[in-house]
């Protein structure tokens, strides 16, 4: 009986989230905080999938014949057109059923990539069970919902190898495949996304990452702390998304000024990582240098991005309080609330990050402490 486990980390936009949608340069970075899915097949007899997620409270069983006679009925030619492909799986929910948005997306993107990657694999659906952990927030700026999707597709295509007899690990040209299907499953929850989530979730560490031009991997970083700071302020990716393009339609050569700035933040800040790289951990003076440097940079893209209105009260008062103790903080992802990250300093003291996080929870967040450039998608056989 095949059974194993495949985890992603999550991930943080360093500098350049929303002028990355319009071809600006972004830095992201994975984190240690991992989506985790548990396969294991089940017996021929069962005739099921069971899928457990429990971050949504969604806990059901499918009949195989129920996908199959749907999957049959409508013919697997159109799985190239996202479209159309697209229509059909949101039928087939709508036929499950659902009681909330999230729930909905998690089917909808579960059913996309297990009957896109089996067609095009060329296996059969056997009964299986499915189970997924999350250790951090659904919805927050922390690549849930890639991360959600790279484990997806790396599962059910290592099930598909399992299922030919090839036993290999996930290479290159395999990290490609997911990193595409996890795109276009990303498509369903956010409408347009970049591709920068499914990217630093599939491939980890740091990455350079420009629409449609570049995904350079920033290697041998040496390690960063941060804390990530959770508002607990829900909002829409899509809709702070929108009101970006809004104001940039309203006011186009200011916005396009504030993105060309945005543009050269992250450049300067990739200069200064890869110069991190070579100073060894006894340069104090030279590392100081470089922290202070990306702080600066940090208080720039945070500024610029309050300028485009996705930032909120609760995003600026973690970022006054980081300068009270002479950090630098911004808001992550969409903005809006969801979470901001503290870079610490190397030398940043244990009583610094007590008193800080205490302050900080006072206030109503929640904080974590974690590091930048983990591996990305692994299997655990």
């Amino acid at each position: 009986m095949i059974h194993f486990k495949v985890s992603a980390p999550g991930k943080v936009i360093l500098f350049g989230e929303h002028a990355v949608v319009y071809g600006k340069t972004a830095v992201a970075a994975s984190i240690a905080l991992h989506t985790t899915i548990d396969f294991t097949e089940l017996p021929e007899a069962e005739q099921v999938i069971k899928i457990y997620f429990p971050k949504v409270n969604l806990f059901i069983s499918v009949p195989l014949q129920q996908i199959q006679n749907f999957f049959v009925t409508n013919s697997i030619d159109f799985i190239e057109n996202y479209e159309i492909f697209y229509n059909k799986i949101k039928e087939f929910v709508c036929n499950i059923g659902y009681t909330n948005l999230q729930q909905k997306l998690s089917l909808e993107g579960f059913f996309y990539l297990l009957i896109y990657i089996t067609c095009k694999e060329g296996i059969n659906i056997k009964p299986f069970q499915i189970q997924l952990n999350n250790e951090f927030a659904i919805g927050s700026g922390l690549g849930s919902s890639a991360s959600f999707a790279v484990c997806l597709a790396a599962c059910f295509l290592y099930w598909s190898y399992l299922k030919k007899n090839i036993c290999k690990e996930l290479d290159m040209s395999d990290l490609e495949m997911i990193s595409k299907y996890a795109l276009n499953c990303e498509r369903i929850m956010h409408g347009t996304p970049s591709g920068i989530d499914n990217s630093i979730c599939t491939y980890g560490s740091m990455i350079e990452f420009k629409k449609n031009h570049c995904m350079r991997p920033i290697n041998n970083v040496q390690a960063m702390k941060i804390l990530l700071v959770d508002t607990r302020v829900n909002r829409s990716t899509k809709t702070l998304a929108e009101r970006f393009l809004e104001l940039k339609h309203k006011y186009p050569v200011i916005i396009d000024l504030i993105m060309e700035s945005i543009d050269n933040i992250s450049k300067e800040a990739i200069q200064i990582i890869q110069k991190l790289k070579h100073f060894s951990a006894t340069d104090n003076e030279s590392h100081f240098e470089g922290y202070r440097q990306l702080m600066t940079l940090i208080n720039m893209n945070q500024g610029l991005l309050a300028t485009c209105q996705v930032s909120h009260p609760s995003l600026d008062r973690i970022c006054a309080e980081a300068q009270n103790y002479a950090l630098a903080a911004k808001l992550t992802g969409a903005g809006g609330g969801g979470h901001a990250y503290i870079l610490l300093l190397p030398d940043t003291q244990p009583e610094t990050i007590s008193s800080i996080s205490r302050k900080l929870i006072a206030d109503g967040f929640t904080v974590t402490l974690t590091t930048l450039g983990v591996p990305g998608v692994q299997i655990h056989k």
